[in-house]
């Protein structure tokens, strides 16, 4: 069944003019804020290409099955490579090497600064080369020195390993939810984005798992402790990933040719859905373009709201440490290795769970509203680590803390920022790329403050922290809903004058001028 196509107003002159004028936002309101979902039936909620013409569904199946699945792997692999670390210190790591301070935040602190320093040149350098290769380079990059962990020594060849696997993840998640965005328009993308973002809980989910199951089998297997034997497996793991990305991820649109995937028919269909994708190269970014876009909230409330909610996943983070802790050295172990490290996932199934079930209802709500999921996420954030915060580390029943340890997922926030720079191919790496870098330089720090190794679990004042982290990242998503309502009204008011004028126009009326001021 075919669907209207979305209709894109172009504002008038005159009005835009007007809302211009002194006191109101400096950049022009973009297309993107007149974006009317097309007509849907009932299948479209199940999933968007099942309401697509037949063409259309034909290569949207082909993107999802290789740009969505290249993606998910990739970023499963991603997560899986950065916190396998937190999986081996509380497998023997910790004891071999001797980490019995703080290491272990500064192994961390390093992976986050490196990841910091890596991501807008990484932006900057996606956007001019092949995509496609470039992503798959960045895979068998942190493959290598994922392999090579499993051979560190010393806490300085475990810091070194940390800072280059930091390195090179730092621009693949930005450049995958940038590829994403070149190809699928708004409607499409939140679910598809949410398939991929659940994999960031995937990855330690498997990681948790394949821990125990390396420990089991292969602890002391020619002299090796398990978790130097997890380093290799999660390598091995890596490379068939790696390799299917450098295969079946599709370049940009506007530099894509065929291959065994893709027809030339394809290609012209994705340039024809994404005009804005035509260009060759995109995000030279350009100082006046930087001023440009620094006059609008979206370069301020975005890595705002991401760092604030990046700090959340913290409280969870220690729900690892706190199972380990009923281990008293000298009595007989309360856990074995295998449940300290299954006993955790519990989180991770969680959110997996609410990012699905944030992206539906969130596409299923008026306009496809995203700003409430952000919300939600945010108050489960306030609450959870309030709690941990304020009772006991082992109460008399273990259940009971068992279960605050929960946790929740906004699952569009990526699609969120996409959806506001849609129009502006440079300005959406950029604030894709601060969004994540701001996240990281906090998150490189703040920790070793709130949950200190040497302190864990024993973090209350952590958890209360947290909350307030929360708290701001609560009131940053409910001015993005404000800001973003705002827009689209007078984005729409724009279009209403348009309309009429082409209608004065069709009559052959005279056209009358628009009034000097608007009331919005």
């Amino acid at each position: 069944m075919s669907h209207p196509q979305a209709k894109e107003i172009a504002p008038s002159s005159a009005l835009v003019a007007t809302l211009n004028q002194p006191g109101l936002p400096n950049e022009v309101l973009a297309p993107s804020d007149t974006y009317a979902i097309p007509q849907k039936t009932w299948k479209s909620y199940i999933w968007s290409t099942l309401d697509a013409p037949k063409d259309e569904a034909r290569f949207l199946t082909k993107l999802d099955v290789t740009l969505i699945s290249s993606a998910a792997l990739g970023v499963m692999i991603r997560y899986l490579d950065q916190v396998n670390i937190t999986n081996a210190f509380n497998s023997g790591m910790k004891e071999d090497l001797g980490l019995y301070g703080n290491e272990l935040n500064f192994a961390n602190a390093l992976w986050s600064a490196a990841y910091v320093f890596g991501q807008i040149p990484s932006n900057l350098l996606l956007t001019r080369v092949n995509a496609a290769r470039y992503i798959a380079f960045l895979e068998f990059a942190w493959t290598a020195f994922t392999f090579g962990t499993s051979a560190v020594k010393t806490t300085n060849q475990l810091y070194a390993v940390r800072f280059f696997v930091g390195l090179f993840e730092a621009g693949h998640f930005p450049a995958v939810m940038y590829v994403c965005s070149s190809y699928y328009k708004p409607h499409e993308l939140a679910r598809r984005n949410s398939l991929i973002q659940i994999f960031v809980s995937v990855g330690p989910l498997f990681s948790g798992f394949l821990m125990a199951a390396v420990y089991e089998g292969l602890d002391g297997v020619r002299g090796w402790p398990g978790w130097r034997w997890m380093y290799i497996i999660c390598g091995a793991i890596s490379l068939p990933c790696a390799l299917w990305t450098f295969f079946a991820m599709p370049q940009l649109p506007g530099r894509a040719k065929p291959n065994w995937v893709f027809t030339q028919e394809d290609i012209d269909l994705a340039r024809a859905r994404m005009p804005t994708e035509k260009k060759l190269f995109t995000g030279l970014f350009k100082w006046k373009d930087i001023k440009r876009w620094h006059n609008s909230w979206h370069v301020y409330l975005f890595p705002a709201y991401f760092l604030f909610a990046g700090q959340i996943g913290q409280a969870g983070g220690s729900m690892i440490f706190w199972v380990k802790s009923y281990n008293v050295k000298g009595k007989t172990p309360v856990f074995s290795v295998a449940e300290i490290n299954i006993i955790p996932l519990g989180i991770n199934i969680i959110t997996i769970v609410g990012a699905l079930t944030s992206s539906w209802i969130s596409d299923s709500l008026p306009g496809s509203a995203r700003w409430p999921s952000m919300v939600f996420a945010a108050l489960v954030g306030v609450i959870i680590p309030a709690a941990l915060g304020s009772t006991p580390v082992h109460p008399p029943n273990r259940g009971t803390r068992w279960a605050l340890f929960s946790g929740t997922a906004a699952g569009v926030t990526w699609t969120f920022v996409n959806e506001t720079s849609r129009h502006d191919p440079e300005k959406r790496a950029y604030v894709s790329a601060m969004m994540n870098a701001f996240a990281y330089i906090f998150t490189a720090w703040v920790p070793i403050l709130t949950f200190p190794t040497s302190k864990q679990p024993y973090v209350n004042s952590g958890m209360l922290a947290t909350t307030g982290f929360a708290a701001a990242a609560l009131v940053t998503a409910l001015a993005i809903g404000y800001l973003d309502n705002r827009d689209k009204k007078r984005a729409r008011l724009l279009g209403n004058h348009e309309d009429e004028k082409r209608i004065r126009e069709s009559d052959s009326t005279p056209e009358t001028p628009l009034d000097e001021k608007v009331v919005i």
